[in-house]
């Protein structure tokens, strides 16, 4: 028998709106880097390569979920902070710079109030 956490959570993203799936996202994305935060900190490299690549690919998944088409200047604003956000985790991984971390943070954050907003 499998993980009931893991089954909850399968059928928690299955019947999720599009919208609290996005929301999803950010808060695994958050979670993520504030665990690479942390891995840095305690010099878990090995941890802290794990959470950057998942915080990587949801910012890729987010930005290739973007209708350019229908979603106009917002689709565009967000493909910007994304890219931009992709860039400095890259940079903040090399570097181990937990402040730039930080900063994606707070932009990822304020992206999820945004969503949970619309929710």
């Amino acid at each position: 028998m499998g993980n009931p956490y893991e089954a909850y959570l399968k059928t928690d993203v299955a019947t999720a709106t599009p919208v609290k799936q996005i929301v999803m996202l950010y808060d695994r994305a958050i979670i993520a880097l504030k665990q690479a935060i942390e891995d840095i900190k305690n010099n878990d490299i090995k941890s802290k390569v794990n959470n950057i690549q998942k915080a990587t690919d949801i910012i890729l998944a987010l930005d290739s979920s973007l209708d350019m088409e229908k979603g106009g200047e917002i689709a565009q604003n967000l493909r910007e902070l994304y890219q931009f956000s992709y860039q400095q985790i890259l940079l903040a991984h090399a570097k181990n710079d937990t402040k730039l971390l930080e900063d994606i943070i707070e932009i990822l954050e304020t992206l999820k109030s945004g969503w949970e907003e619309i929710a």
